[in-house]
């Protein structure tokens, strides 16, 4: 049996070890903040208004954060304001488009032989009116043309394979035959075996451009020979059998010299043309003849001031964009204004001399004059020969059936210029 002393001993051991107990709870539960003494109530009070300013901190810095994220979200915002810049992509293929509107209206066929899709008229029998060249109702036409290189240096270019080719494809409506007289086995200086071949090479020529509804112009492509003077009895014996030949078509025309240069006056050419061209009125009273102008074809005031006394005549002009400018073209102009009947027989887009790049400038200007004048030209020249007035590139071996990439840059000039007709054409 436990004692009274005992049982209040232990009495006052378990109450002693339950306040040490309640009190170390406390002393943990305030340590932590979980509970104040009654006299810092207030302070407590502003301990948690504290607390709450700093949770409100706490909860506005993962505002704070959201904000500092915007950013991160722009590149997408800036993604979106940048959409036009595809867009512009979108429109760099919409201006190739553009440029290939001229490609595609120059509808290129499924082998990639480039065609300008456009096909010149052919007139029937021409003549010459008032300064202008008409077709037989006495309308105003125009022929747009190629001139060959010399058919004795090139003479895979004149074959009817290349000329249906070209009617076909660019859908020219003149091909001029250049036959050299003095130069590099010309037609004079050759002997006879070499003219009866390049006799042979015009007959073929002529042919082809007649079985493909195309004018065609016999060229005696005088140059270093200056004075056509100089071969007149080979000329008149080469006309006089070409028009024997070709006295019942209405396609071919005559040019009896090519470019009379150095000393060679107008007086010289006139006295010329007078004793060739009746070898060809003679047979055919109505053919269009081309005759060569001093200057190498660019003198026409001499020749307005003394013109010739035949009908169905026309006079000659060459140019070459890179030399001639301003000045060159207000001399056609006043000779065409003065009712002067002129043809441009040859030009280029180059130099003179047959090199350089093509002088875009002046060949727009040339262009217009010639468009607005209807005037009916032939560019040179149809050849791969490794300079700028070629119109094939050197590097290309073809003959016919071009692709654009074979076309050098004057022949690309020349046609995209044919494409715009066609462009025209659509358009209306």
């Amino acid at each position: 049996m436990v004692s009274k002393k005992k049982k209040f001993g232990a009495f006052i051991f378990a109450v002693i070890f339950s306040i040490a107990i309640v009190g170390g709870i406390f002393g943990v539960c305030y340590y932590k903040g979980i509970v104040s003494y009654p006299w810092q109530i207030k302070n407590v009070t502003s301990a948690d208004n504290t607390i709450a300013f700093s949770k409100e901190e706490t909860v506005s810095e993962p505002e704070e954060v959201v904000v500092e994220e915007k950013p991160e979200v722009k590149p997408s915002v800036e993604t979106e304001e940048t959409k036009p810049e595809p867009e512009t992509t979108v429109e760099e293929p919409e201006t190739t488009e553009e440029e290939q509107d001229v490609d595609f209206n120059s509808l290129l066929s499924e082998d990639g032989i480039a065609n300008t899709g456009v096909k010149m008229d052919y007139y029937g029998a021409l003549s010459v009116s008032d300064g202008k060249l008409v077709d037989s109702h006495g309308k105003e036409v125009q022929l747009t043309g190629i001139s060959t290189h010399g058919i004795n240096w090139f003479p895979e270019f004149a074959t009817p394979e290349t000329i249906a080719s070209l009617r076909n494809n660019f859908g020219i409506n003149v091909i001029r035959l250049a036959m050299y007289t003095s130069d590099y086995n010309g037609y004079c200086v050759g002997g006879s075996d070499n003219q009866k071949d390049l006799m042979d090479k015009i007959c073929s020529a002529v042919d082809a451009a007649t079985e493909n509804d195309m004018y065609v112009i016999i060229d005696w492509h005088t140059l270093n020979d200056e004075n056509p003077n100089t071969y007149k009895a080979e000329s008149i014996q080469f006309f006089g059998e070409m028009v024997r030949k070709y006295k019942g078509n209405d396609n071919v025309i005559y040019e009896i010299c090519n470019e009379p240069n150095g000393d060679t006056t107008w007086s010289d050419i006139k006295s010329y043309a007078k004793e060739v061209i009746p070898v060809i009125r003679n047979v055919d009273s109505d053919a269009v003849i081309l005759v060569g102008t001093p200057e190498w074809s660019s003198d026409l005031e001499s020749v307005q001031d003394d013109p010739l006394n035949f009908k169905n005549i026309m006079y000659t002009y060459h140019f070459y964009a890179a030399s001639h400018k301003d000045d060159a073209r207000t001399e056609l102009e006043s000779a065409l204004e003065a009712g002067l009947p002129v043809f441009i027989s040859e030009y280029g887009l180059v130099s003179a001399d047959g090199n350089g790049s093509v002088d875009t400038k002046e060949a727009k200007k040339w262009y217009d004059l010639i468009d607005e004048y209807k005037l009916s030209s032939c560019i040179w020249n149809l050849s791969n020969k490794d300079e700028g007035s070629a119109l094939i590139s050197a590097d290309c071996q073809s003959t016919l059936d071009w692709k654009y990439e074979d076309l050098s840059e004057e022949g690309k000039y020349f046609f995209d210029k044919l494409s715009e007709g066609n462009k025209t054409e659509n358009d209306n």
